[in-house]
């Protein structure tokens, strides 16, 4: 039974993807590294800052050059803000879904995104409160794939529903809503069930999910209830 939903958040409520990808590209260019839009789809979707410049610049000894991982970190950070700041975008959609859903469930979101950065954007999109337990890339040792983040978040949730007097979620109770594919394998190492979101990757990448659709744009919460029951 379908008891709570845990939402990722850049590539599902965030349409911020290029932003991220505009940001890495211009600190690695400012190192003498050159990305592709296609390869950071293809290597970074899911992963946080500190894997994606790794990724970027191939190993620990490159980062501590530019003058250590903090600094890149920051950087891309600025140049982030800018972008964000300039153009916020949210899919269609999703803001209305989830402002349905958290009438009658329990919200949680698990991000490899700064708190900073998802606390800004749900507060613009007006649905920051809307969501019981917030668990963002700094504060999980693990990252996706791994179940970590999802876990944390349902932990979170968990303890928000105990004090109020409420019965805690199972993974099994939970459906994730995700749009990359480390995403949905770290949902499902969890024991929860996935509907992915082909807005930054085909569906066929999004193949271990349990329910792929575009987007959530036109999608009722009561045909997602069809899913989740039919299994």
């Amino acid at each position: 039974m379908l008891k709570a939903f845990l939402f990722d958040f850049n590539g599902v409520i965030l349409d911020d993807e290029d932003h991220h990808y505009e940001s890495l590209k211009r600190v690695l260019e400012e190192e003498g590294v050159s990305i592709s839009r296609e390869a950071y789809y293809r290597h970074c979707l899911g992963f946080n800052d500190f894997e994606c410049f790794l990724w970027g610049l191939g190993n620990a000894r490159r980062v501590r050059k530019t003058g250590g991982m903090e600094s890149l970190v920051q950087r891309k950070s600025l140049y982030y803000q800018e972008l964000l700041q300039a153009e916020t975008r949210f899919f269609p959609g999703v803001c209305e879904f989830i402002r349905t859903a958290a009438k009658k469930y329990p919200l949680g979101l698990a991000s490899m995104a700064h708190r900073s950065e998802i606390e800004w954007a749900l507060a613009k999109a007006g649905i920051g409160r809307l969501f019981s337990a917030i668990v963002s890339g700094e504060e999980v040792t693990q990252t996706k794939p791994d179940p970590e983040p999802y876990l944390e978040a349902l932990r979170r949730l968990n303890r928000k529903l105990r004090d109020a007097g409420r019965d805690p979620v199972g993974p099994a109770e939970c459906l994730v809503i995700e749009d990359s594919a480390q995403g949905i394998q770290s949902a499902k190492r969890a024991g929860m069930r996935a509907l992915g979101l082909a807005q930054s990757v085909t569906a066929e990448e999004l193949r271990e999910a349990d329910w792929v659709l575009p987007s959530l744009e036109h999608v009722s919460l009561n045909e997602v209830e069809v899913l989740f029951k039919g299994r």
